[in-house]
């Protein structure tokens, strides 16, 4: 299909794009055979179905494919496996320590030759840049979150014709081995109320992009992409994100899913 890019806004041939890569599924999966575990605000499912809808044109796609998914998702936690990223980051020196009560460690990525930092910048600001352009909802036009005016700035970086837009802070964070929950979100709007904040998940991460004038210092100092060190938390978040699947309990069915979801990620961190 003819249409206009909404990245580089030419008039192209429109491709399938995923919102989350598709290899990410193939990490989700408790049992071998089993569905992919997503979570969102307002469910939680296992289900084959992966979420992509035609959206971008085939080079614009394959920038963002290359200009950090493919450099990033090889080095994603595996159920019972290594988990490279975590590897590559903590060989790297220690910035300093956040909280020795529960062993949350920060690391300066630029320190580490091996961490690419533009590429992880770029993934991340994809995702959550695809999710405020496009409802990723067959049956709703309006788009899974709301950047307001970032939208635009995050469409100019992502394209390298600006810089990472002010106002504006994206902190990572990166879970210790083994990494219990082992599932990835779509992004959504969370609940700070002194700015706007916007979560995603994939194994082992999590990406936090906050928007707003009113961003305080200490979020500035975290942010991977302005701050020169470009420091990376790591820090057990499993008992967040089993927070986040109980908060979409609201029915009989995804009460029973979640038992189901919760004891197949309990008998793997026995």
């Amino acid at each position: 299909m003819e249409a206009q890019c909404p990245l580089c806004l030419k008039q192209k041939t429109i491709v399938s794009s995923h919102l989350i890569p598709a290899a990410v599924y193939d990490y989700c999966k408790p049992e071998p055979g089993d569905r992919p575990i997503a979570i969102s605000p307002k469910y939680v499912i296992s289900s084959d179905r992966q979420l992509q809808d035609h959206l971008l044109c085939r080079d614009c796609e394959e920038d963002l494919n290359k200009g950090g998914e493919n450099w990033l998702l090889p080095l994603l936690a595996r159920y019972d496996g290594p988990f490279p990223f975590h590897e590559i980051l903590t060989r790297g020196p220690i910035a300093v320590v956040i909280d020795r009560s529960d062993k949350s460690t920060g690391y300066a990525a630029a320190d580490n030759p091996e961490i690419r930092c533009d590429d992880l910048a770029h993934f991340a600001l994809g995702v959550f840049w695809k999710a405020a352009v496009h409802s990723w909802r067959g049956d709703r036009t309006r788009p899974l979150i709301d950047l307001g005016p970032y939208t635009e700035r995050v469409r100019l970086f992502l394209r390298r014709e600006a810089d990472f837009p002010a106002h504006m802070s994206l902190t990572i964070g990166v879970m210790p081995p083994p990494v219990k929950a082992h599932l990835f979100e779509y992004p959504y709007r969370a609940s700070a109320r002194q700015w706007h904040n916007f979560h995603f998940s994939v194994p082992g991460m999590r990406f936090v992009l906050c928007t707003g004038k009113t961003i305080k210092g200490d979020k500035r100092l975290s942010c991977f992409v302005s701050n020169p060190r470009h420091p990376i938390l790591v820090t057990d978040m499993s008992s967040f994100l089993m927070d986040q699947i109980a908060r979409t309990i609201g029915s009989p069915e995804n009460f029973e899913r979640f038992k189901r979801l919760g004891e197949k990620i309990n008998r793997r961190t026995r």
